[in-house]
């Protein structure tokens, strides 16, 4: 390669921005994001200068609008900012940063220890790991109708959660560990099977107790990672319910940082799973006036988290573990009552991220396969006026020109990490980049914005064409209703709704390496989004930010991505609707409806109004929901794996498609806000299923 060509590509990831200049005095100009998010995540302006100062230097995906963008990275935290470095886009902190705990080895299963039980059996589809708070606050007689609130909770453990598990027909099997706060964290057994002897340890242990000492949270929480952590090579679902009276005790650190720690233990226990398989519910049983931001923290920390504050009433303690028992059951029951599907042991393995940059070279090989030539069969997209997958073009880039015009014979194509680095219900996760290869496939160099490939995790979804058409044909869809609102709302473009364009690739893969030597899969691919993932609702009702409380929490039970099963219908649509009529005419809103508020006061509201528009824009049939990605205020809301419920009600989008009951779950718990009203919504309408 002639050295003018290694010279306008040379890599773009360089290790500190300014080291010359004092931290102090380089600019940076944050908006209103920005700083809000720094707030959220405790990050000074400082550390952002240091950041840019000190922190490795890369190029960030382009914005919506096309405009390049840098990445900071440094302890822990990602910052990103415009093409000068001095206007602040967004920031997050790594949740695989090492300030984490160690992941513990995995324990022998069923094994028990303190409570002089062993278990036995075939492995659970579901493991429930209760954390009690057995410190001297829990001696408080402040509960009616109890001696003390330790009472009161074993009473509800044995009656309102292992009870009613008792009595499920022909859900999958559970196991449950049980872990009593203090000093130090003692777990009186793990891993038991589900049966009446530990419903009666439990009954007796509970009228026994003594609640003593400190409640500290870490030990706690590092003894549920490491009863977790046999369950990482399997498709056990692990339900967390961690309930304490109040902040927690652990010393040496400022409450600020233990916060953090807290919550990065319980991300930690997500990294390790797979956030989708893992439920976080805490509970706060205590006087009203206790500081309970740990608890929330830590249910934040994970997309299926849910924090409720109960007061001191057993009634509302009931209902909370009510709730709990509800998502639990649900869980057993879908995973009981479903197909058997096979896992691919090939995919098994679970990589570090790696960081890349655009123009970095990748070997074909041990961390990388790379798809060129004959390996790469088709690229496609699915176009939602044919109804059907076309041949895709490839978007055209300036470094890609520069390439070919140097080697006419460079082949376009992409390369996936090996390794998964995260999965889903349904599909794994893979590091992905477009490539330029001039040396047919040995190695091949990054170009445009880092993607994220999705592979089958089942072998019955690898052959099945519907299994990412039906996904590809949700988003384009989707998408389309984004538009119409987007033009209905003419709002900044904080409040702008997209989803991302996927593109499904066709592989030979000749090594081997995900299936057998010389066989095709079939890889979907997407923009990888840049910021910390938030789930807006669910499509079962259930909605970020709500207020939540102990009745309430019945309603909504946990954020959860549900499994898409082999249920395909018809994908002929019959009823499309008007995409240039969306039956109110293109007139420019008025300012009315709270247009007085800043963009970022209403990034919890716009999904909501979004996901009742669907429904009213299509005359009740659809309706868009499971609203998760990333938002900031220059880009709007980038969203992925929406799901849409038809009054069809025959599984046309797929099993997470509920039909006429998800849109009355969605209803019973929406709450019409300004921007609903902004749109000329009908007000909170009753929707039966």
């Amino acid at each position: 390669m002639n050295a003018s060509l290694l010279g306008a590509f040379a890599g773009l990831r360089v290790q500190g921005g300014y080291p010359g200049l004092d931290t102090s005095a380089i600019t940076v100009v944050s908006h209103a994001h920005g700083r809000s998010r720094r707030a959220e995540r405790d990050i000074s302006k400082r550390d952002l200068q240091t950041a840019i100062k000190y922190g490795t230097r890369e190029r960030a995906n382009p914005g919506r609008d096309g405009k390049p963008r840098w990445r900071f990275t440094y302890q822990g935290v990602v910052y990103i900012t415009d093409e000068s470095c001095r206007h602040e886009i967004t920031s997050w902190k790594l949740s695989d940063h090492p300030e984490g705990p160690p992941r513990a080895p995995a324990p022998e299963p069923f094994s028990a220890h303190g409570a002089g039980y062993g278990g036995g059996g075939a492995p659970a589809g579901m493991h429930v790991i209760v954390v009690v708070d057995a410190s001297g606050s829990m001696r408080t007689g402040d509960v009616p109708g109890y001696p003390n609130r330790i009472r009161a909770v074993y009473d509800c453990v044995t009656k309102d959660l292992v009870e009613p598990q008792l009595k499920l027909q022909g859900g999958s099997a559970m196991q449950l560990s049980l872990i009593e706060m203090r000093d130090e964290a003692a777990v009186l057994f793990e891993r038991y099977p589900l049966n009446h002897t530990i419903f009666n340890w439990i009954r007796d242990h509970g009228n026994t107790v003594r609640a003593s000492s400190h409640g500290k949270y870490l030990p706690a929480l590092d003894e549920a990672a490491r009863l977790a952590a046999a369950d990482r090579y399997s498709n056990t679902q692990v339900v967390l319910v961690f309930l304490s009276d109040g902040a927690p005790s652990d010393q040496g650190v400022s409450p600020e940082v233990r916060l953090e720690r807290c919550a990065d233990r319980v991300r930690s226990l997500g990294d390790l799973l797979g956030r989708d398989r893992v439920a976080v519910n805490t509970v706060a049983f205590g006087p009203p006036g206790e500081d309970y931001a740990v608890l929330q923290a830590m249910a934040r920390a994970l997309p299926r988290g849910h924090f409720q504050k109960l007061g001191l009433s057993a009634t509302h303690l009931r209902a909370a573990f009510t709730s709990i028992t509800s998502t639990i059951t649900t869980l057993r029951t879908e995973a009981g009552g479903g197909s058997r599907l096979t896992p691919r042991p090939e995919i098994a393995m679970r990589g570090v991220r790696m960081a890349f940059s655009e123009n970095d070279q990748l070997v074909h090989g041990r961390d990388w396969q790379i798809f060129v030539g004959h390996r790469l069969v088709a690229r496609q997209r699915y176009d939602l006026d044919s109804g059907s997958m076309v041949k895709c073009k490839w978007p055209q880039y300036d470094m890609v020109d520069r390439w070919v015009r140097s080697y006419p014979d460079a082949q376009r194509g992409i390369a996936i990490r090996t390794y998964k680095f995260d999965e889903g219900a349904e599909r794994a996760v893979f590091q992905c980049t477009q490539v330029v290869s001039i040396d047919g496939g040995a190695s091949g160099y990054a170009v445009g914005p880092r993607l994220v490939a999705k592979q089958p995790r089942y072998a019955e979804h690898l052959r099945d064409d519907r299994f990412h058409r039906t996904f590809c044909r949700t988003h384009d869809e989707a998408e389309s209703l984004a538009k119409l609102f987007n033009r209905r709302l003419q709002g900044p473009p904080a409040w702008q709704v997209h989803f991302l364009a996927c593109v499904i690739y066709r592989l030979v893969d000749e090594r081997g390496a995900w299936v057998r030597a010389g066989g095709t899969v079939d890889v979907l691919a997407e923009v990888e989004l840049e910021g910390q993932l938030v789930k807006w609702n669910n499509n079962n009702g259930a909605v970020r930010g709500a207020e939540t409380s102990a009745t309430m929490g019945s309603k909504m039970g946990a954020i959860v991505e549900d499994d898409e099963d082999e249920e395909y219908d018809s994908e002929d649509e019959g009823d499309q609707y008007d995409s240039e009529d969306d039956g109110y005419g293109n007139v420019p809103l008025r300012s009315g409806g709270g247009g007085s508020r800043s963009a970022a006061a209403f990034k919890d509201e716009v999904p909501q109004a979004f996901s009742h528009f669907t429904w009213e824009v299509t005359a009740g049939q659809k309706l868009v929901c499971d609203l998760q990605g990333v938002w900031n205020a220059s880009d709007g809301f980038q969203l992925t794996d929406p799901v849409i419920h038809h009054t069809a009600c025959n599984k046309r989008n797929g099993a997470t498609d509920k039909g006429s009951a998800g849109m009355a779950s969605f209803f019973r718990t929406h709450t019409c806000n300004a921007l609903c009203r902004r749109l000329g919504l009908r007000q909170n309408p009753v929707v039966y299923a």
